[in-house]
């Protein structure tokens, strides 16, 4: 049943609370409350309402962004052409905004049900790329942490033109894929990463509480 009246207004309200919050705190870390109401366009009344301390607040973005990665990931599986499915999740993944997580990192002490959220995106990457291997459309060399990797360099791109940062961002991702279709091309320097190195800083951040 869709929400309707105050609930539905309260979850667009969350929505683009988190959203400002990634924005805000992935620009200045150190950035107040306030600043993510302001972004928001919501009163700080309504925000602390929902998140009372800043630390609620992070946790809730990061599990929104991971939620959004495994959503993501497990509707590229559902793609029959595991190629295709690849290209359709690295395409999201480094034009989504998730990747800027990562960099609030240190800030926060993520929760288990947020770490388990990683994890379970980092072994849907992986059956990802796998069944990709295993078609025989991708190079047998890479891991799904390499487009973990390869998600960050090209949403590192940023210019002062929306339009030219997004049409490079594309660029790159097309250039990444056609290297990620050289089957026979020499191997990779490696090893290469796995799963594990990924979490590394989510468990050292988690080992903090």
């Amino acid at each position: 049943m869709a929400m309707r009246g105050r609930q539905a207004e309260a979850r667009r309200n969350d929505d683009l609370v988190l959203a400002a919050a990634l924005e805000v705190f992935s620009r200045t870390p150190t950035a107040p409350m306030s600043a993510v109401a302001a972004a928001a366009g919501v009163g700080q009344a309504t925000l602390y309402r929902r998140y009372s301390t800043k630390g609620e607040l992070l946790v809730a973005v990061a599990r929104r962004a991971m939620t959004q990665i495994v959503g993501a990931a497990e509707a590229a599986l559902e793609n029959a052409d595991p190629g295709s499915g690849v290209a359709e999740f690295l395409a999201w993944y480094a034009t989504s905004g998730t990747l800027r997580t990562g960099s609030l990192l240190g800030t926060f002490e993520p929760t288990d049900d947020v770490f388990t959220l990683a994890h379970r995106a980092n072994q849907d990457m992986q059956e990802l790329v796998a069944r990709a291997v295993a078609a025989g459309r991708i190079r047998g060399d890479v891991t799904g942490a390499d487009l973990t990797l390869i998600a960050s360099q090209v949403a590192s791109l940023a210019f002062e033109d929306p339009e030219r940062t997004a049409t490079l961002r594309r660029r790159y991702v097309d250039l990444a894929l056609q290297a990620l279709a050289l089957t026979e091309a020499s191997p990779l320097t490696g090893p290469a990463p796995d799963a594990a190195e990924m979490e590394e800083p989510w468990e050292r951040a988690r080992s903090r509480r």
